[in-house]
């Protein structure tokens, strides 16, 4: 399915029906509301925030977290945001309502994949600086909400774990073409009417729907340059968060897929590539001691 076909985020196509997709809550229009003003007011923010009890304490938890902590401890969500910045803020909120909305059955836990792809995040904001290809916060906002499209699909379909396996597995077919011939829809889609729902920032929209096609990487591509750093950077940042989970062991077949296109699209060789790679994943396990 491409872009062209899904503009209209009130067409739902076939493909998803029977797949709820969870409204935009109330709380996340009003903070979207404030935080697009010229001179967004931290006050109203606050109150916001502290209108939920799971909201506001996350928020105060991570900013009193080891890797936010400024020598004193932090006591009110306005100290929170002024130690956590706006935007990362927001990244929090959404995250957090999103794990609510995105709730399943509990014999399909998800909280690996909520791990996983916070250390993702962090690790593709951190590829961001060293590569100089975009803002960290861009990149860390995407990866973070790259695979929102998965939970969905986890809650919809009792055998989705299977084909999940099934995509990894696959060396030849492109992951989303395998959930396609097995369910009629993939996570890719998925994702991007939730994020359209959501009214993530549009570069998250867009990535989300191509985040699987590395031969949107090439240089006869059409796919605008800063989408195309977002979907190599990201498939970067997985591979390298699947290396520091599996310490290195494992095949890892997405990545064998991505590998060519990425490093071309970056202008690294095999040899920069692989000192890039070892060197953050030296940096993660050393901000996780």
């Amino acid at each position: 399915m491409t872009a062209t076909l899904l503009d209209d985020e009130n067409q739902m196509p076939v493909q998803l029906r029977g797949i709820d997709i969870p409204p935009r809550p109330a709380v996340l229009e009003d903070l979207d509301a404030e935080l697009r003003k010229e001179d967004p007011d931290q006050r109203i923010i606050a109150r916001l925030i502290s209108r939920d009890v799971a909201l506001s304490g996350l928020v105060m938890q991570v900013a009193n977290s080891p890797a936010f902590f400024t020598g004193r401890e932090v006591d009110s969500i306005i100290h929170a945001l002024t130690v956590l910045g706006m935007r990362q803020m927001f990244n929090l909120v959404v995250t957090q309502l999103l794990k609510m909305a995105l709730v399943g059955k509990p014999e399909v836990p998800m909280d690996r994949f909520w791990d996983s792809s916070a250390v993702t995040a962090r690790v593709a904001a951190e590829l961001a600086r060293r590569l100089g290809c975009m803002k960290p916060d861009m990149a860390y906002t995407f990866s973070l909400f790259h695979d929102c499209g998965i939970p969905l699909l986890m809650k919809r379909f009792k055998g989705y774990r299977d084909v999940l396996g099934q995509a990894n597995a696959a060396d030849n077919e492109v992951f989303t073409a395998v959930e396609e011939a097995r369910l009629d829809t993939d996570h890719a889609v998925v994702g991007y009417f939730l994020a359209r729902r959501w009214k993530l920032p549009e570069y998250v929209v867009q990535g989300i729907l191509m985040h699987h096609d590395y031969d949107a990487l090439n240089g006869a591509s059409e796919v605008k340059p800063e989408l195309q750093a977002l979907v190599a950077l990201n498939a970067l940042a997985e591979h390298i968060a699947r290396l520091h989970a599996s310490r290195g062991k494992g095949d890892e077949n997405e990545w064998i897929k991505a590998a060519d296109p990425v490093s071309a699209f970056f202008s690294l060789s095999a040899d920069h590539l692989a000192d890039l790679i070892e060197d953050t994943l030296d940096w993660l396990e050393s901000q996780e001691r």
